[in-house]
Parts: C-alpha cells; structure tokens; sequence
C-alpha cells in the first residue's frame, strides 16, 4: 500500500490503514457508478471518500509505473487548487495486487453544499437564478485568470452552499485538470462542455465578455458553435455505437 497523509489530519492515520472497513461500513452514498463516493465519519467529522474502480490490465500497469493514478491526481490537484477552490485534500490510497495498481482511494472534507449549477441550468424558476448564473461565470472567469482547466468542468461537478445573499463555489471530481495559460478557446470551450441551452448561455456569457473586455455577441456565438460542434460529436458517437 502507498500514500499520502496531509499532515494536518495525522490524527486519521487510524482511517488511513483500515480504509477498506470504514469504506464499506458507510451507508451514506453520495455515488455509486463506475466510481464510488461515500460520506464516512470520524472522530465526529465527516469525510468523502472516493473509491475508484479498479482499472483495466494495462492502465493497472500505466498507473502504476508510468503515470500518478487518479486517486494521487485528485489528491495533488486539490492541494494546488486550494480549500476555496475545492473541499479540503486529506489523502490518497493506492493499494497494488501482484505488482499492478488495485483499489484506490481520494479523501477530502465534506463539503455542506445546498445544490449543484446542474438545477440552476434547467430549472427557469430556480431562486434568484440570474444572479447564481453571472456568480457562476464570475467564478469561471476567476478560475480561468488562475491557469486552471477544469477538464471535466460537468453540471454535476460544480457545488454551490448559499450563506445569506452570497453564493460560494467548489469544484470536484478534479483528476482531469491543467493549469496553463487559456486561450480564447480553451475558456468558451469549458463553458460549451456545460452543454447549456441558448438562454442559460447568454445570461453566462455577458459578465463573463465584460471581464474579458470582449463583444459579448462575439463570445456568445463561438460559445454556442463550439458546442453544437460537441453535440454532434457525441450524437454521432452514440449511433456509431448503437445508442438512441
């Protein structure tokens, strides 16, 4: 077994060797897809625990010796982000069977979010829906302006915990990022990801041109192209493989 410890939470050091147990004695599931996520508590905090599957015979090998699983990723990720940007990094896992990567884990600090920007994009009634929409291209702008590159930047990705009239944002789920200079491209291409509709994508795109000093018709318009493009992309893809 190999792992990493913030040094702040040596007192979880106990949780660190018996991971599996904690893991699984937990009945607070927050996902159970192809990655599982669970909220585990100890010594009266709570604390996420992402458990990753198992990969393929050739990524166990990759992950491994070549290149730092996705359980390190999120782990040394967070920490660059910061606890503003993302719940608070504890640890990571990787647990090795016959010499290849097996189960690995991510912890973080449980994060009291009120809701997602997934309902805010649907629902044309959500509370104060305009105005958690430009916070939101507001915190976009501020993370682009730092370098970083959600590259999973999905609905279900992005928290949101409202404290009286401020809204607060964290992003999860950050094994695919990259921290560079952005293009023009690489910011539209982000927000047309989000694979909002027309209306949403406006309301987004206008504070978002008037930090960028930009024609927000201009933005809008390649916004909506590239994501129409991506639209494409994945109805194509989906019919190649047999899916309505």
């Amino acid at each position: 077994m190999k792992y990493e410890l913030n040094t702040k939470y040596s007192n979880l050091q106990p949780l660190i060797d018996d991971i599996e147990a904690y893991f699984q004695q937990s009945k607070q599931v927050l996902h159970a897809e192809r990655n599982e996520i669970r909220v585990v508590e100890f010594e009266g905090e709570d604390y996420v625990i992402k458990s990753f599957k198992v990969p393929n015979v050739v990524n166990r090998f990759v992950y491994r010796y070549l290149r730092a699983s996705k359980a390190k990723r999120s782990y040394l990720y967070s920490l660059r982000l910061g606890k503003k940007l993302c719940p608070e990094a504890i640890a990571y896992i990787e647990k090795y069977k016959s010499g290849l990567l097996d189960h690995s884990y991510y912890i973080s600090r449980h994060f009291d979010y009120d809701f997602t920007i997934r309902p805010v994009f649907l629902e044309k009634d959500f509370a104060n829906r305009v105005e958690v929409l430009e916070k939101f291209s507001e915190f976009t702008y501020q993370l682009h302006q730092k370098d970083i590159l959600h590259r999973d930047y999905s609905p279900g990705n992005i928290l949101i915990k409202q404290e009286n009239s401020q809204y607060q944002f964290k992003i999860v789920d950050v094994n695919r990022m990259q921290f560079k200079i952005l293009s023009l491209q690489d910011r539209l291409m982000n927000f047309a990801r989000l694979m909002m509709d027309d209306e949403t994508l406006a309301i987004l795109i206008k504070p978002y041109a008037i930090l960028m000093h930009e024609s927000e018709d201009k933005l809008f318009t390649m916004t909506r192209d590239y994501r129409n493009k991506l639209t494409y992309q994945r109805e194509l893809k989906n019919k190649l493989r047999g899916r309505k």
